[in-house]
């Protein structure tokens, strides 16, 4: 009480005086500070640098100099700031101090929901969302950043409905344009399969033509492999990167292997044929990475990637014909790793060569075959040991073998001769 008594007998020397916030008391009396915000059961306020505190009870009303319905404390305005000038690991900083201080500040909490949409962290920020939600239901600003993560995730229906609500709790104008930007609701679109996010801006349109294609290679891939990742594999569109062929980049090969699919998409203002086989040769890895984790040779993964994306399997064989004859064919133990460092001529033979050998297993064993010996690496066996379990073959007869069909079809006349 003794506290309460000097904070309120200070209240004379502080009031009057031209600064950014209102603060009302029940007594009539007006108090003008620098930055004004609740914190448990006390409103706090900036004064010439001096931080003050008052009872809860004793106020009638605060009115924001910015006109803001709520009143952020410092940390959650710093966020807020540090998010804005594109600083987001800074912002999540300080919603987080914002919240350790008042666990239950929606305004700490939208923060703390901006900065991991930001991040990319989709999940966390739906849950942030939605606890500032459950704290004050029908907030236009968290059924927004509700919308936001949604959207960001592909779930577009869902996304949709969270921006009509806000809308209509009095959001402003750009919730509406967001709204606009999804669309109407386009049911054969699969978000179970599927989370797309955008790095760049958001090209919502480009975005479910990609999810249409990827829905209709995965029913393809599930039937021949015979499996299916557990989880949705989430997709980065690259927007503000021009759109190239990445999968025969080396360094390329080393980033798709963690499951997601990434591709720039700059330019592009609908799926075309490129774009759909990197977009298939892509999900292959995908596919491969949620059977076998990192246990997959880097030769089986982009054979296999070359592979599902379409065309004959063996339609590399003809030019590696007369590096066998050379005797210059790399080992396939040789290529387990990325192909980083590769030089673009070899990078180029190292891809001939893993369609080539992954095209003389289907020979050998056919589509089952293959999927025995995924089930293997999955299982964590060694590939030497996968390939003795899926096609009773060691490394070195499985080299020899697909060196042996390679040098016999060289000596085959063509069709022409």
């Amino acid at each position: 009480m003794a506290r309460l008594f000097l904070v309120a007998a200070g209240l004379a020397a502080v009031a009057g005086s031209a600064a950014a916030d209102s603060i009302v008391l029940t007594t009539g009396r007006v108090i003008e500070a620098d930055q004004a915000w609740f914190e448990g059961s006390e409103l706090r306020f900036r004064r010439k640098g001096t931080v003050y505190a008052i009872p809860r009870s004793l106020v009638s009303r605060v009115s924001a100099a910015d006109g803001s319905a709520d009143l952020p404390d410092p940390d959650t305005r710093t966020s807020r700031e540090r998010l804005a000038a594109g600083d987001a690991a800074e912002a999540l900083r300080f919603a987080r101090l914002a919240l350790f201080r008042e666990p239950s500040s929606v305004p700490a909490l939208q923060a703390l929901a901006a900065a991991q949409i930001a991040l990319g962290d989709l999940t966390r920020g739906q849950e942030s969302a939605r606890a500032a939600l459950a704290l004050q239901a029908g907030n236009a600003r968290s059924l927004e950043l509700l919308g936001d993560a949604l959207a960001e995730g592909g779930d577009f229906a869902a996304a949709r409905e969270q921006y009509r609500l806000s809308v209509a709790a009095g959001a402003p104008p750009h919730v509406g344009q967001k709204l606009d930007a999804l669309g109407t609701s386009t049911g054969s679109v699969s978000s179970a399969r599927f989370r797309i996010r955008y790095d760049g801006a958001a090209d919502e349109p480009l975005g479910l033509a990609v999810l249409r294609f990827l829905d209709a290679a995965w029913g393809e891939y599930e039937r021949r492999l015979g499996f299916a990742p557990d989880e949705p594999v989430a997709v980065v569109l690259q927007t503000a990167t021009a759109f190239r062929d990445t999968t025969r980049a080396p360094d390329w090969a080393a980033a798709v292997n963690d499951g997601s699919i990434r591709v720039p998409v700059m330019g592009l203002d609908r799926p075309n044929a490129t774009l759909v086989r990197v977009l298939r040769h892509e999900l292959a890895h995908s596919f491969v990475a949620s059977r076998t984790g990192t246990n997959c040779p880097t030769w089986l993964q982009e054979g296999l990637a070359q592979w599902l994306e379409g065309g004959l399997p063996e339609r590399q064989d003809a030019a590696l014909a007369s590096r066998a004859r050379a005797g210059r064919l790399f080992r396939l133990e040789s290529l387990e790793t990325p192909f980083v460092g590769l030089s673009e001529a070899d990078a180029t033979v190292a891809y001939e060569e893993s369609l080539s050998a992954v095209a003389h297993l289907l020979r050998r064993g056919g589509e089952a075959g293959l999927r025995q010996l995924l089930g293997s690496l999955g299982k964590g066996l060694p590939v030497a040991d996968a390939l003795s379990a899926a096609f009773a073959l060691s490394y070195g007869e499985l080299q020899r073998e697909w060196e042996g069909h390679l040098l016999a079809a060289a000596e085959r006349p063509s069709p022409s001769s």
